[in-house]
């Protein structure tokens, strides 16, 4: 019985130990383990989330912009324009009067500076005529260059630009709101020149401004038609002109000198410029300036000519709030035909950017009429910066 019962129970443990193994397995051990595999393959769109961030570059590929966008910040360009339109009484002595409207040289003008480094930038500069005594038409150019500054070495332009012999004698007496300014020197100076390439440097109070002309028609002076751009002067063969000046400021005083040189072939001659300007503020209220310039003529034929010019310009200021410009101006052209006068501006600013004004101009001519004119008008500025 014993041996029976001992029989029973080993069947029983074999029969159990066989039941283990399909047990164990059923409860995750052993081979079970394969899904592991699958759920290391679920895994595997970690490495499509991997791959989706790659836009990531496209993003810092989208990012190069900012290059661009760095060099439109380092560009400030700006629009600006002055409207000088004016009602005037002319009144002719032995002659007729009239009235018209006028223009004292309306202008609109676009700036631009590039910063390239810290001491280096890009110029441009265009400006055109408004010709509010015509029929308000865009008119010619008055400027149209594009330089190179140097902070270090100066600047070099190329383009239509103020003439450097006017830049240094002449400016310091064109304060007057008439589009002679100044009188006597727009008979026979240039004002701008196209197809000009210039140089200015200053070292302290002392300026250089030097320019050549090349391939172009020369500015030869002429007043009203020449500030209208309306040369009449020939091309020469190579260089049409070239000027320097030199000068230097010390506080309240000015004081330039300037040649200037020009071949115009259509008139047969060379003329040659020297020129000499002044000014001083004598204070905040009162302003005095001189610009002279001898003129010789040498013609191919061996005649010659000595014209000369004399402006003498002054400024004050009122505690009423009117400024008042009074002028004396002289243009001989050495041919009998002297050409003196006299001027008087008021000026009121009712705001920064608008004045009122009142002009008086006696012209007398030796073999001529004398002309008084009367001006009433206003000029209007604007500077804007567009970014």
């Amino acid at each position: 019985m014993n041996y029976f019962i001992k029989r029973v129970l080993m069947i029983c443990l074999l029969a159990s130990g066989m039941l283990a193994v399909p047990l164990s397995a059923f409860a995750g051990g052993g081979e079970a383990e394969e899904p592991m595999a699958e759920e290391a393959m679920a895994e595997e769109p970690a490495a499509e989330e991997a791959m989706a961030e790659e836009p990531m570059a496209e993003e810092a590929m989208a990012e190069e912009p900012a290059a661009e966008e760095a060099m439109v910040k380092d560009t400030d360009v700006s629009i600006y324009g002055r409207f000088w339109p004016r009602v005037t009484y002319n009144d002719v002595s032995g002659g007729d009067s009239s009235t018209d409207i006028t223009d004292a040289l309306s202008r609109v003008g676009l700036k631009a500076n590039t910063q390239i480094t810290e001491t280096l930038s890009a110029v441009l500069h265009g400006e055109w005529d408004v010709d509010i005594e015509a029929n308000g038409d865009f008119g010619d150019a008055r400027q149209a260059y594009v330089g190179l500054r140097s902070e270090d070495l100066g600047m070099v332009a190329i383009g239509k630009q103020w003439n450097p012999y006017f830049n240094t004698i002449a400016e310091v007496t064109d304060i007057f709101y008439h589009r002679a300014s100044p009188f006597g020197y727009d008979n026979q100076g240039p004002f701008r020149s196209s197809n000009l390439v210039t140089y200015a440097n200053g070292f302290g109070g002392l300026n250089i401004n030097a320019g050549l002309q090349a391939n172009g028609r020369v500015d030869g002076g002429g007043g009203r038609a020449f500030r209208n751009n309306n040369d009449t002067a020939g091309d020469a063969d190579n260089v049409d002109a070239a000027s320097v000046g030199v000068s230097l400021s010390s506080g309240p005083v000015y004081i330039g000198v300037s040649y200037l040189r020009q071949n115009r072939d259509d008139d047969e001659l060379e003329r040659n410029y020297f020129g000499l300007g002044s000014s001083l503020n004598v204070n905040d209220d009162i302003y005095l300036a001189v610009t002279y310039q001898y003129i010789a003529d040498n013609y191919d034929d061996g005649s010659e000519l000595n014209p000369y010019t004399l402006d003498v310009a002054t400024s004050f200021s009122f505690s009423s709030g009117i400024t008042a410009l009074a002028g004396f101006f002289i243009s001989d052209p050495d041919d009998g035909n002297d050409l003196m006068g006299y001027n008087l501006t008021l000026i009121k600013e009712v705001h920064p950017a608008l004045d009122v004004f009142a002009e008086w101009v006696l012209t007398d001519k030796d073999q001529g009429d004398n002309i008084n004119t009367f001006s009433l008008g206003f000029r209007y500025d604007f500077d804007v910066a567009i970014f």
